[in-house]
C-alpha cells in the first residue's frame, strides 16, 4: 500500500500524492533546474524559460508537473502567474535523498549507476523535519528509493530502445534517399540526356512548325533534366561525403538561391577540420529543412545561415526576416510540422537539441547545437 505524504508531512500541499510520484516528478533535468532557480526566489514562466534556454510552453509544462506533485506553489500577480518553492516539501525530499547519497557512484543491481550526488539534490539541503530522521522511517524511505531505482532503470531501458528504433528509422531513410538519388542519376538523368541528344539531331533534320515544336520539346526536356539532377543532389549530396559539411552547404545554398528569390548570407567560424560524419549529416538536414520552411512559409527576403564551433559544441543557426509566428501558440495547437519533429529527432540521435525563437512580424531564428564530447573531439 502506498504511503501518503500527509502521514509523515502534514505541511504537504497535495495530500493525495504518493511520495514515489513526487520523486518521479524530478526525473527530468529541466524540472531539477527549475527547482534550483526557484531556490533563489519566485519567478514567472518566461523568466524561467529564458534562464534555461527552453521554450515558454516547455517551461509551463514542467511547472505544471511540479505544482501537481506539490513541490512548487503558484500565485497570480499583476504581471502574470509566478511560482515559488514549497519548502516543507523540498525539505522532506532532501531528507529522503540522504539515503541515496550513500550509494552515489556505486552500481545498481542491473549494472546501471545510481544517481550522481550532484544530480540528486534539487536545491541546497534544507533542515529536514525531525520525524524524517526517525529510524521508523528508514524502511519506508528505502522502499521508496528501491521503487524509484526500478522505475528509473525501466525508463532508461525504454528510452534506449526508443532511441535505437529512431536511429534505425532515420538510417533506413538515408539509405533509401541514397538509393533514389543514385537511380535518378544513373537511370532517369541518363535517359533524359539521351532524349536531348536525339532531339538535337531531329532539330537539324526538320523545318517549319515541326522544327519549332522540336525546339520547344528540347527546352522542356533540358529543364526536366536539371530538376532531376537537383532533386538527386538534395536527396544525397555527394559533396557532403567527399568534401564535408561546409562545402556541401555552399553548394546547396547556391542552388537554393537560384530557385528562390531570397538573399542568403552564409558564414562559418571556428571550424578548422571536419566534424564526425553523423554530425555533419544531421546538421546538413536541419539547415536544409529550415531553409525549406523559410521558402514555403516565411515570406522572407533575406536569410543568415551560420555554422560555428566554440570549444566542444557546434552550433548551426538559420535566421530570416519573414513574417514570423507565435511559437507557443503553434506548438500548443499541434500545428508544428513533421519537418520540425524530424529535426528534433535527428538532433537527439547525436545528443543535440533544437531551439526556435520567433515573433509575429519579427522573423524566426532556428538554432541547433550538438556537443562533440561523445566523439572524443577536442577543441582546436
Amino acid at each position: 500500500m502506498a504511503v501518503k505524504l500527509q502521514e509523515i508531512a502534514p505541511e504537504w500541499q497535495s495530500p493525495s500524492q504518493d511520495l514515489a510520484e513526487a520523486l518521479g516528478a524530478l526525473g527530468n533535468r529541466y524540472r531539477l533546474d527549475i527547482l534550483r532557480l526557484l531556490d533563489s526566489g519566485d519567478l514567472g514562466v518566461r523568466e524561467i524559460a529564458g534562464a534555461l534556454g527552453i521554450s515558454p510552453i516547455q517551461s509551463r509544462r514542467c511547472l505544471k508537473e511540479l505544482v501537481a506533485a506539490g513541490l512548487v506553489e503558484s500565485y497570480p500577480t499583476e504581471d502574470g502567474q509566478r511560482f515559488g518553492l514549497n519548502r516543507p516539501a523540498i525539505a522532506l525530499l532532501n531528507a529522503s535523498f540522504v539515503s541515496l547519497l550513500g550509494r552515489a557512484g556505486s552500481a545498481a543491481p542491473g549494472g546501471a549507476p545510481y544517481f550522481d550526488s550532484a544530480d540528486v539534490l534539487p536545491v541546497a539541503v534544507l533542515s529536514p523535519p525531525d520525524r524524517c530522521l526517525n529510524c521508523q522511517n528508514v524502511g519506508f524511505v528505502r522502499g521508496v528509493l528501491e521503487e524509484l531505482d526500478h522505475l528509473v532503470v525501466e525508463a532508461r531501458d525504454y528510452q534506449s530502445r526508443l532511441q535505437l528504433l529512431s536511429s534505425q528509422v532515420l538510417a533506413a531513410h538515408e539509405v533509401e534517399r541514397k538509393r533514389i538519388a543514385r537511380d535518378l542519376h544513373d537511370d532517369t538523368a541518363q535517359a533524359l540526356t539521351s532524349i536531348l541528344v536525339r532531339l538535337r539531331l531531329l532539330e537539324r533534320a526538320v523545318n517549319g512548325e515541326v522544327r519549332d515544336s522540336v525546339i520547344e520539346l528540347h527546352e522542356l526536356t533540358g529543364s526536366a533534366l536539371d530538376s532531376v539532377r537537383r532533386i538527386a543532389s538534395d536527396l544525397r549530396p555527394t559533396a557532403l561525403d567527399d568534401l564535408g559539411l561546409i562545402a556541401a552547404l555552399h553548394s546547396y545554398i547556391e542552388k537554393f538561391s537560384h530557385h528562390w528569390p531570397i538573399r542568403i548570407e552564409f558564414s562559418t567560424n571556428g571550424l578548422r577540420r571536419r566534424l564526425p560524419a553523423e554530425v555533419e549529416l544531421v546538421l546538413y538536414r536541419v539547415i536544409q529543412e529550415a531553409l525549406s520552411n523559410v521558402a514555403k512559409h516565411s515570406g522572407a527576403r533575406s536569410v543568415k545561415v551560420s555554422l560555428s564551433r566554440k570549444k566542444n559544441v557546434v552550433t548551426a543557426s538559420v535566421r530570416d526576416d519573414g513574417k514570423g509566428f507565435d511559437v507557443e501558440e503553434v506548438t500548443a495547437s499541434g500545428q508544428a510540422s513533421l519537418g520540425l519533429f524530424g529535426m528534433r529527432e535527428r538532433l537527439a540521435l547525436v545528443s543535440g537539441w533544437l531551439q526556435i525563437e520567433s515573433r509575429v512580424g519579427e522573423g524566426t531564428l532556428v538554432t541547433a547545437r550538438v556537443p562533440l564530447s561523445r566523439w572524443g573531439q577536442r577543441h582546436d
